[in-house]
């Protein structure tokens, strides 16, 4: 038979249960706050539950707010569009080059140079092939983080040009011998190494030129008729004097 327990039993054994709550109480309510201020953090005692949170975190309480984050623009991650841009280059080519020059399939590839090589440039294009004993090589590049035009350029190799310099009129005719509608040049000097005509001015679609260049490229006489086309919207717009240089 069960022994009864008295009234100041249940008296006490009550007693004993409130003080225990209140004290679980007040220890999850003194816990709460000590982690608040950082005073005893709950990563600490739980590391391994809490360890999907970064460790920055996780240690200084740091989470970046929309109006502090920064977008990434750097212009290696930005994605070009590589379909604009050959339609864009293609375009440029068969408005400025003589049209029986051209083949019937132009090849336009990223990161093609206008000297031929393959660079890891994502802003730039490229097409080279050859004609009338000549390589013909087209440059196109993007502005450094948008699908813009920045610059245009084309070079032609004359193989059969071995002359070490020529005058305005025999620039002229080469000239209008590969291209459509180009500038007339009226003089030519020495540049650096090199002898060069050229006829750079401001047209509608930006800052054009038209020219050729004969140089000594270990010891061998090089020639190279060449054209380019700078946009208003382009970052070197300004700085631009020449299509051999800013």
């Amino acid at each position: 038979m069960e022994e009864q327990q008295s009234p100041e039993q249940n008296k006490l054994q009550i007693k004993t249960a409130l003080i225990i709550f209140i004290t679980l109480i007040a220890f999850f309510l003194m816990f709460g706050i000590l982690n608040y201020f950082n005073l005893f953090p709950i990563s600490d005692i739980f590391p391994r539950q809490l360890g999907w949170l970064p460790r920055r975190i996780q240690q200084q309480n740091i989470i970046p707010s929309p109006e502090n984050f920064t977008p990434n623009t750097n212009p290696n991650t930005f994605t070009y569009d590589s379909e604009k841009a050959k339609t864009i280059l293609t375009q440029y080519m068969r408005s400025t080059i003589k049209s029986e020059l051209l083949p019937t399939n132009i090849e336009v590839k990223q990161g093609l140079t206008i000297d031929g090589r393959t660079e890891d440039i994502k802003s730039e294009f490229g097409s080279i092939f050859t004609a009338n004993n000549s390589t013909i090589s087209a440059n196109f590049h993007y502005k450094e983080g948008a699908n813009v035009p920045n610059d245009y350029v084309i070079f032609i190799q004359a193989e059969n040009l071995v002359q070490t310099n020529v005058t305005a009129s025999q620039a002229n005719s080469l000239l209008t011998f590969y291209f459509k509608n180009p500038n007339t040049t009226s003089s030519c000097q020495t540049k650096r190494n090199g002898y060069y005509c050229e006829n750079f001015q401001t047209v509608a679609e930006g800052k054009n030129g038209y020219g050729i260049l004969i140089g000594n490229d270990q010891g061998k006489i090089r020639s190279i008729i060449f054209t380019c086309l700078i946009p208003e919207e382009s970052k070197d717009y300004v700085s631009f004097k020449s299509c051999l240089a800013q």
